[in-house]
């Protein structure tokens, strides 16, 4: 990472963890973080970890040497953020904790953070802004759609397709080779043995 300042939006759990990550992967890196309103818990803990306040999203103005990430888990939030944030030019960062494992033959699209624990295989895409939260893995093959959402635990089988937007949720499990639809939701701890259809949520073991 070349960018001399890094520009976190959200005050949130998971930016905190995001500081921390580009605090291992840059340890001179300068942090900053933008938010709309957050609470004086927010801007403590935020202090804490070295992030100044810089003011709300569509106020703040980048300064050379800035490049973002977006630490907020909803990934219609992030997706909205993103495109106002991209139509200012802003630069995105990629952000991969070196305490995860990522195949040299897959591919990193700009904003995608990928924590610790996290296991990423041969030959798997990560469109935009998509987030691999702890110990989640993913298998060969397989594609994540711009500002999906793997939360902690996550096992995704080879050659599967994870929509554009999908969340899936903490231990869950989706098997070799299904698609799980564009804006869906797999609930914690659910197996998905067939295909999910978009904009849906599922849950249980088999998920339905």
């Amino acid at each position: 990472m070349s960018a001399t300042r890094l520009v976190i939006v959200g005050a949130g759990g998971f930016a905190r963890e995001t500081a921390e990550i580009a605090a291992r992967v840059n340890p001179g890196l300068a942090l900053a973080f933008v938010d709309d309103a957050p609470t004086e818990d927010a801007l403590r803990l935020m202090a804490g970890h070295g992030a100044a306040h810089l003011g709300e999203v569509r106020a703040w103005s980048p300064e050379a040497g800035d490049t973002c990430v977006i630490a907020i888990g909803d990934p219609t939030a992030r997706a909205e953020i993103a495109h106002v944030l991209g139509e200012r030019g802003v630069a995105f960062a990629v952000l991969v904790h070196p305490d995860s494992t990522v195949a040299a033959s897959a591919v990193l699209e700009p904003g995608v953070i990928v924590a610790p624990g996290a296991r990423v295989s041969a030959d798997v895409v990560l469109g935009a802004h998509v987030h691999i939260d702890q110990n989640a893995t993913i298998g060969h093959d397989t594609r994540v759609g711009g500002h999906a959402r793997l939360n902690p635990a996550a096992c995704i089988s080879g050659g599967v397709t994870i929509g554009e937007g999908a969340y899936v949720g903490a231990g869950a499990v989706v098997l070799q080779g299904l698609t799980v639809g564009r804006g869906s939701t797999v609930g914690a701890g659910a197996v998905v043995v067939r295909d999910v259809p978009a904009d849906v949520v599922v849950k249980g073991v088999p998920a339905r």
